[in-house]
């Protein structure tokens, strides 16, 4: 029996109606003459009872996996669990608060039967919804191209959300060559990953949507927003500057305005929900030492920023 081409694997938590809709956007997409290019694996990391998922999967004709795990691995452990049942030339990690739009399918088989035997890594565009799937924006790379490990280091840590999680597609075998994810970076251990394989084999862009990713109050980046991340992310490029593929320089302005962008971006979420005292306490992290001195690019709304939370005379001291 040949191999799958793609296996999805979806690293569930106590998310049962985020998992029944990420597994059935995989499903409603499929045609069959597609279902055997595709494997499905699922490890429940949840404590809630989710018997529901193999109830959605009895009876489909493509290869499957549910496993629920005997005792909570906890985040990273239960997303190499995933990748570790798979059997897929390539693999997509899944998270389950994101699904696949109804052409992510198509787009990404046609994506690797044209070009799965000349790159490794994949980059496509993402919906960003909210936890209603209201689509709030689109993120996606502008065209399709091969970007080679230093030009994709950059791109990776000048940009704090170059690579939204159901976006990026990669070679299983690549997994061998640069090892699993790290529990050593927290929930900034994605942000490393990356770097890994940016680094081994650089990047293809692909100018098509292929999933949702949701952002809501209970998502896993809301806790990110913390003097230990920032630390996390500092050791990310101290690690960078080791592999010597950018200039110290270059590397020096990319963490400054990656920082920038990251804490902006909590600073803006913590506003947008109106909880002043949280949104200055994000915005106070753009004092830490692990930013390096002030961004252009981002001046105008670090001023704006500040200037609001002045004007609410929320306390930043």
């Amino acid at each position: 029996m040949s191999l799958p081409q793609l296996s999805i694997c979806i690293p569930a938590y106590n998310r049962p109606d985020g998992l029944r809709t990420a597994v059935t956007s995989i499903l409603s997409a499929l045609t069959p003459a597609q279902t055997a290019a595709i494997e499905l694996v699922i490890t429940d990391d949840s404590t809630l009872a989710t018997p529901q998922v193999e109830c959605l999967l009895h009876g489909w004709q493509g290869a499957w996996q549910y496993h629920k795990n005997p005792q909570r691995l906890g985040m990273v452990a239960n997303w190499n669990q995933s990748l570790a049942y798979a059997r897929g030339e390539f693999v997509l990690l899944l998270h389950d608060d994101d699904y696949l739009l109804p052409q992510g399918i198509p787009h990404l088989l046609h994506t690797l039967n044209c070009y799965g035997s000349r790159y490794d890594v994949f980059l496509f565009g993402v919906h960003l919804v909210d936890g209603q799937g209201h689509c709030l924006r689109k993120q996606i790379p502008p065209r399709a191209r091969w970007l080679p490990p230093a030009t994709a280091v950059r791109q990776l840590l000048s940009h704090s959300s170059f690579v939204r999680f159901p976006a990026l597609v990669w070679r299983r075998s690549l997994l061998a060559r640069v090892g699993e994810f790290s529990h050593t970076y927290g929930e900034a251990t994605d942000i490393y990953q990356w770097l890994r394989f940016f680094a081994t084999a650089g990047v293809y862009t692909v100018p098509l949507a292929t999933a949702a990713y949701t952002i809501h109050d209970q998502a896993l980046s809301m806790g990110m927003f913390q003097p230990q991340t920032l630390g996390h992310l500092s050791a990310i490029f101290q690690e960078a500057r080791q592999l010597n593929l950018l200039p110290p320089r270059v590397l020096h302005h990319a963490q400054r305005d990656f920082l920038h962008q990251f804490i902006l971006a909590g600073t803006w979420r913590f506003l947008r929900r109106r909880q002043w005292q949280q949104a200055a306490a994000v915005y106070r992290l753009l004092e830490a030492p692990e930013v390096t001195g002030r961004s252009p690019r981002w001046a105008v709304t670090r001023f704006l920023f500040g200037v609001a939370l002045r004007l609410l005379r929320v306390d930043q001291a």
